[in-house]
């Protein structure tokens, strides 16, 4: 019997230590150091993209610049041609022509210039291309020009007139001769030449060489038929390397307009707006990136646009 008491006693008093070290090995005198978090555990930080600089920037320069209300009838009848270069997404094409629909003006078509347009190794081939285009046009000068400035003229005479005019028959030979040698794209084939010119781009690099400087000589052969001409970019685009900021730096950037934020909303108030100065004889730079004159435009009677915060 008292064995058999010995036995249950040492089995409970070994149960109730083996209990107790565990609490005291989970409890307060556990003194072991805890298992570090993982990355994976520690919530990442939002990191401020350059869209979002540039939305701030544009949203603090509202308050002293123009506001949606501003593109209401602005371009009111103006006949405008579409122009996209390769990298234009077509959400910022479509958002833009809405944005000219806002603001009144009547979009006659929609016209694409290739990557062939704008390989300066194609520069030969390209020129040819307008010259036998223009050979029985009379009324374009074309003695003196170079290559690309032959090219701007040519697109002139297909395109665009001052106040808008019925498509000729040169116009048509010119569209058609360009069209077949895969340097446009018609997309939307206008039966009027335009008064006004706006050409969408995307957020393409390599306009920091040769290409650059070729697109802004084209679009200066454009404007140079007495049109308004702006050149609308998404944030980006105004970089050394893209298309708004090659117009920005070339030999057009004293006529033709840009603006570098028109993926934003208030980056497309700011394109009509600029337009407008622009069909009026004003042009003008606009947006976040280096080479703007200011934010946003300002509107006739207002005070001076905000100075430009350049992103980085």
């Amino acid at each position: 019997m008292t064995t058999m008491r010995w036995v249950v006693l040492t089995a409970v008093a070994a149960v109730l230590a083996l209990a107790g070290g565990i609490a005291l090995g989970t409890g307060v005198l556990d003194t072991a150091d805890p298992e570090p978090a993982s990355a994976a555990d520690v919530p990442e930080q939002p990191r401020t993209t350059d869209l979002d600089a540039a939305a701030r920037s544009l949203e603090e320069a509202a308050a002293d610049g123009p506001g949606a209300a501003a593109v209401t009838d602005r371009l009111a009848g103006r006949n405008v041609l579409l122009v996209t270069l390769p990298e234009a997404s077509e959400e910022t094409v479509a958002d833009v022509a809405a944005s000219l629909a806002d603001a009144g003006a009547i979009t006659l078509g929609q016209v694409a210039l290739t990557e062939r347009l704008l390989d300066p190794a194609e520069r030969q081939y390209t020129a040819g291309v307008a010259r036998e285009a223009l050979a029985d046009v009379d009324d374009v000068a074309t003695d003196g020009l170079a290559d690309y400035d032959l090219v701007g003229a040519a697109l002139a005479r297909g395109l665009v007139a001052p106040g808008s005019v019925e498509v000729d028959a040169p116009a048509g030979t010119v569209v058609d001769a360009f069209d077949r040698a895969g340097l446009i794209a018609v997309e939307e084939r206008p039966t009027r030449r335009a008064g006004v010119l706006v050409v969408v781009t995307g957020n393409g690099r390599g306009y920091d060489s040769g290409r650059g400087e070729l697109l802004s000589t084209v679009l200066g052969g454009l404007d140079a038929a007495d049109v308004g001409t702006l050149v609308a970019g998404p944030v980006g685009s105004g970089r050394a390397e893209g298309a708004v900021g090659a117009v920005r730096s070339g030999p057009a950037a004293a006529e033709v307009s840009t603006v570098d934020a028109a993926d934003l909303a208030l980056g497309r108030v700011s394109a009509i707006v600029a337009l407008s100065d622009e069909v009026g004889g004003t042009s003008g730079h606009y947006g976040t990136a280096p080479g703007a004159d200011a934010v946003l435009p300002a509107l006739a009677g207002s005070s001076a646009a905000p100075t430009a915060a350049p992103s980085p």
